[in-house]
């Protein structure tokens, strides 16, 4: 049997087992809850951005005049609305807004939910495409909406594609799209920049994953089984490239008791977060609001970290772990002890690596990947970390100005 087969057949086999096992609860589940209107009073806008390439990508805005503009970046298969779940306590774009920043949250081409879902012209990117194109659209449209240099916060892939941007990832817009990684363009945009935060986003894999990746790699025929399923997504490239991790949370929406039993002990829940850190109803409204799609290339280009732990432009040709260096913006990265990322990754292919005078790290005892964002406790013990940082930043910005 071909590797991909045998990866589909064993995501199948564990799909059904943790049905099973759902479904055998699913009575003494309570539905999941989730809040009402949370912008009650807030300004919401719809802010449209057209890309170099003809993406168009539309964007949540909490809108606070002459506020500082952070721009929100997702994760890999999700939207902005892992940032803005119908939950108070787990609502990083409502707890800033409240803090007076003009935030803006920002789905990727071909994520998101209406009326903010972005538009692909195609669906043959790689995530060198969010970085020379949607990153660039994103950060040049705010400023010039605003007049200021925004912040970007990127969770996951949102902030490995921050780095790509700094770094001067820059592609030609048409049929030829060849690649380049230009350090005059990393100047200037390491310069377009208040400064940037990353959250569970490895540079690299160097010290090897953390969680259950650590664990994957250290099975049997590990290398030759990624090699498979690389050549299956190089396959399914050519016929149908769109990876709709949205019906997970069509699954989610039409049935919210099996929802949250999966957002509870599910394999994909399990692999998103430590689950004793996220509350059900939480993780349901994640799956639910926030799974979407990616590409066969951008899952190439994640998934070749299993064979070479540099991340690498998706043609090869530029070494984005080695790249760190060029990055001269403020940076703050943050992981958690059990973010399958692994935090030592962060630490010293991220923190360690970058050129920036202003530079911060912090991991959280009993934080996995998406729970940075989401768990239970983050609006006591990541937020408020977050808000001192970005504060710090602008203190030092105006010195600078002065």
């Amino acid at each position: 049997m071909g590797s991909g087969k045998m990866v589909k057949r064993g995501l199948l086999v564990l799909g059904c087992a943790a049905g099973a096992a759902a479904l055998r609860s699913l009575g003494k589940t309570a539905p999941p809850a989730e809040e009402g209107d949370l912008a009650a009073g807030m300004e919401i806008r719809l802010e449209t951005f057209r890309t170099r390439d003809g993406a168009v990508l539309r964007v949540k805005r909490y809108a606070r005049e002459g506020g500082q503009p952070v721009i929100l970046a997702h994760g890999f298969t999700g939207n902005g609305l892992e940032f803005d779940l119908p939950h108070r306590r787990q609502n990083l774009a409502l707890f800033l807004a409240g803090n007076g920043y003009d935030v803006w949250v920002s789905s990727f081409r071909g994520c998101g939910r209406d009326p903010y879902r972005s538009e692909a012209p195609h669906w043959l990117h790689s995530v060198d495409h969010l970085a020379a194109f949607d990153a660039d659209a994103l950060i040049r449209g705010v400023s010039e909406a605003t007049g200021r240099k925004p912040l970007w916060i990127g969770h996951s892939m949102g902030g490995m594609v921050l780095y790509m941007y700094l770094q001067g990832a820059d592609m030609e817009a048409g049929p030829e799209e060849s690649f380049r990684a230009d350090p005059d363009l990393a100047a200037e945009r390491n310069r377009a920049l208040l400064g940037g935060i990353a959250i569970g986003s490895p540079p690299g894999l160097h010290q090897g994953g953390g969680d259950w990746i650590a664990s994957l790699s250290r099975l049997p025929a590990f290398r030759a089984n990624v090699r498979g399923l690389i050549s299956y997504l190089e396959r399914l490239d050519r016929r149908s490239p769109c990876i709709d991790f949205g019906r997970l949370g069509a699954v989610c929406e039409r049935n919210p008791r099996l929802g949250k039993q999966l957002a509870a002990r599910g394999p994909v829940a399990r692999a998103l977060y430590n689950a004793k850190n996220v509350d059900p109803d939480v993780g349901y409204s994640l799956l639910k609001w926030a799974s979407d799609k990616v590409t066969a290339r951008m899952t190439i280009q994640i998934v070749r970290l299993g064979l070479d732990p540099d991340f690498r432009s998706y043609d090869g040709t530029w070494n984005y772990t080695a790249g760190m260096e060029r990055i001269t913006a403020p940076m703050f990265f943050v992981t958690g002890t059990r973010d399958f990322a692994g935090a030592d990754n962060l630490r010293l292919q991220g923190y360690q690596a970058v050129s920036s005078p202003i530079r911060d790290y912090t991991c959280y005892p009993e934080y996995g990947h998406t729970d940075l964002v989401m768990g239970k406790r983050v609006l006591e013990e990541v937020y408020p970390d977050l808000l001192e940082w970005i504060r710090r930043v602008e203190k030092e910005a105006g010195r600078v100005g002065a």
